[in-house]
């Protein structure tokens, strides 16, 4: 069935699904593009040789 006919409770259900997975993902890049990105050389980063 379509929106404007019929079944409108599944249609703006569904509308409200893809509207909140849209924010989701929205907030999800800008959370990513707004982390710094790691030094390439951080002490520790290494493992340290052992002596016995």
């Amino acid at each position: 069935m379509s929106g404007i006919n019929g079944d409108k409770s599944r249609f703006h259900r569904q509308r409200k699904q893809k509207i909140a997975r849209r924010q989701r993902n929205r907030e999800l890049l800008q959370g990513l593009a707004e982390q710094p990105k790691p030094a390439a050389g951080l002490p520790g980063s290494k493992p340290k040789a052992v002596s016995a």
